[in-house]
């Protein structure tokens, strides 16, 4: 796996600048959009502006208009009036203009030192508030709105890649595992092959004396033993992928059976070699269980106990009640297990380090195992680790039943 460091790198360094480059893209357009909805803004007030020049210049020319007005040829002949011709009202004046330029106002004060005057002074024309601040809106609304579907964008982009980069990272992640895998399996079969052909060459070459041949006969029992286990594992994993797994589920008393499953993996690991503990509470618990299936989940848990586990190992099988459940906890001192590893412990292939390079035999294929069995027993299971070297503990919770009535 030493890999594996460099090309998640690599990855995480395209995506975050992938991820830059977006962000930059859709600044860039979100700017374009506060830029030009200025420029929009600007040029619709410069026609507000002009509004009110046209609507200054209407009035204007209404009053000139009006005092070059030809006389009433009706008037009478050589009649001279001593007084200007009155004009329209400022009232008059205000509505002709409003009816044709909504957006000015006639009013009495000038609310802008670019406000014209009348051309006769009795007031001034000025823009009203209500378009400006209507225009002022809009122009914020379509920057909000460019905004946010430049956020949208982003986000779901970012988020498309993440899923990608998520999914490519499991696929690599699997087929690491299954490489791993692959060299594991090879190794625990070579192992015992290799054992069984020496003593088997051994056996059939020498003549030895009869307790040398127990000895030998023992230590090909343990290969044949190991092998046996690994193809049984291998059998359970692949009917558990198809679904195929059936447990034979019975009430059980945990306590004795427990008990017996600790006992005998003890004497088969060495006697005395797990430093087992086992503390059960004095309550019956009762479950729906098939025994060998559960038995193979114990086996696991105390075989991986004895794995990553130095000498003088302790290990702790707890059975308790917890409500409606039964709890079975299996805990030791060893090696332990990384946060950043808890998650995946259970996942198929999986171990910790590099097969190439890892001393402890195994296949990554007994925590799935253990899940599998535990899950089609209704229950569930769970490792917990305060980190490397601190230990580890696995809790199985399986439903509770009441004891069966005899007979």
């Amino acid at each position: 796996m030493a890999n594996r460091a460099p090309t998640f790198s690599l990855q995480r360094i395209i995506f975050l600048s992938v991820s830059l480059v977006l962000c930059i893209q859709v600044g860039w357009w979100i700017n374009v959009q506060i830029r030009e909805s200025g420029r929009l803004l600007q040029a619709r007030a410069q026609a507000l502006n002009a509004s009110r020049a046209e609507a200054w210049q209407m009035d204007s020319l209404s009053i000139l208009a009006f005092i070059h007005a030809r006389p009433d040829p009706s008037s009478r002949a050589g009649a001279v009036e001593g007084r200007m011709p009155a004009l329209p009202s400022l009232e008059q004046r205000r509505e002709a203009i409003q009816r044709h330029f909504p957006h000015v106002a006639v009013v009495l004060s000038r609310r802008s030192p670019d406000d014209p005057a009348l051309l006769d002074g009795s007031a001034f024309l000025a823009l009203r508030p209500e378009p400006m601040l209507e225009l002022e809106n809009q122009r914020w609304h379509s920057v909000f709105r460019a905004a946010s579907e430049g956020a949208f964008m982003v986000v779901a982009v970012l988020l498309g890649f993440v899923l990608i980069y998520r999914k490519l990272a499991e696929e690599l992640d699997l087929k690491l595992r299954q490489r791993n895998f692959t060299s594991a399996v090879t190794h625990e079969l070579k192992t015992p092959i290799a054992s069984l052909r020496v003593w088997t060459e051994t056996l059939f070459t020498r003549t030895l004396p009869e307790e040398q041949k127990q000895r030998i006969r023992t230590l090909m029992e343990k290969d044949i033993e190991r092998l046996n286990e690994l193809v049984g594992n291998l059998l359970d994993v692949a009917r558990a992928e198809t679904g195929s797994l059936v447990v034979h589920l019975a009430p059980l008393e945990l306590a004795p059976w427990l008990r017996g499953v600790c006992e005998a993996m003890d004497l088969r690991l060495g006697a005395g070699s797990l430093g087992l503990k086992l503390e059960f509470t004095s309550e019956p618990l009762w479950a729906n269980a098939d025994p060998k299936a559960l038995a193979t989940v114990i086996e696991n848990l105390l075989s991986n106990a004895f794995k990553y586990a130095a000498d003088p190992r302790q290990t702790t099988v707890t059975l308790d009640g917890d409500g409606d459940d039964v709890l079975i906890v299996v805990s030791d001192l060893g090696q332990g297990i990384a946060p950043k590893d808890l998650p995946r412990v259970f996942h198929r292939f999986f171990r910790v380090g590099d097969e190439l390079t890892r001393q402890v035999a195994g296949t990554g294929l007994g925590l799935f195992l253990v899940q599998e069995i535990v899950t089609r027993h209704g229950g569930d299971v769970r490792a917990s680790s305060r980190g490397h070297g601190l230990g580890s503990a696995f809790t199985v919770r399986l439903p509770r039943i009441p004891r069966p009535a005899d007979g």
